[in-house]
């Protein structure tokens, strides 16, 4: 089952590593200008040891220094902030670290309206496509164990007891996604869309399982958290 906001992360991680990359550093610099030298002075046996000593210091320099700040710059992608895809591109410059659902919500509060309602309803598609995509799966593999042959009683309670385990571990999987790549950001997006549409008794709203304690009970109970931040986001003018 694959979540399908990745390029966004990556979108918006891009620039947090860039700021992070140091260009002009010190230490850099100076091991690269120490490399080239290395170089010049193993005589026979360099990089570009037909060239001129200038040709070879200056070649060999700036193709260390290259090859060290693309490294350092993924480096610093793949370490950085783990943001969730929603936040805005124009959200908080400088935030220290700090807990990724707080990040969010902090973004969350500096989006317009317009863009505000337009991820709500993206993550609300995403959700319900996740759901989609769980149920299909294990009726998929359902529909494979029926398609197993069975002659005696022991052997039919024996696929049937594979269908019980099956129902808990899936359950226990969809919960585990779920509560991983959706319920936060699904949360957040409730409480700051119910923050601009001015709704100050929550005890009037509906209440989600999925949404107040990531409790998947019921049918669709996704879909049914899916449909009702969908709903307030459309209210969003």
């Amino acid at each position: 089952m694959r979540i399908t906001f990745h390029p966004r992360i990556w979108r918006r991680s891009i620039p947090h590593a860039r700021q992070q990359t140091q260009f002009l550093q010190p230490a850099k610099l100076a091991s690269c200008v120490a490399i080239s030298a290395l170089n010049v002075l193993w005589h026979g046996h360099g990089v570009l040891r037909s060239s001129p000593t200038l040709v070879r210091l200056a070649i060999v320099a700036i193709a260390c220094y290259v090859a060290t700040t693309i490294a350092e710059f993924l480096w610093f992608l793949y370490t950085g902030p783990k943001l969730t895809g929603f936040e805005s591109p124009t959200g908080a410059k400088a935030v220290s670290p700090v807990d990724p659902t707080d990040l969010l919500v902090a973004e969350l509060r500096e989006l317009p309206r317009a863009d505000l309602r337009d991820e709500a309803l993206r993550l609300a598609k995403e959700m319900k496509s996740f759901e989609a995509g769980s149920d299909r799966e294990f009726v998929n593999t359902l529909v494979a164990a029926r398609g197993l042959p069975t002659v005696t009683e022991a052997e039919h309670d024996e696929v049937l007891d594979q269908q019980s385990t099956e129902l808990v571990e899936h359950n226990l999987r969809t919960w585990r996604t779920y509560r991983e790549a959706f319920y936060r950001p699904a949360r957040a997006f409730r409480d700051e869309l119910r923050k601009r549409l001015g709704i100050r008794n929550v005890n009037s709203e509906p209440r989600i399982p999925a949404l107040d304690d990531a409790s998947l009970t019921g049918a669709k109970p996704i879909s049914q958290a899916a449909d009702y931040l969908a709903g307030l986001a459309r209210r969003l003018k």
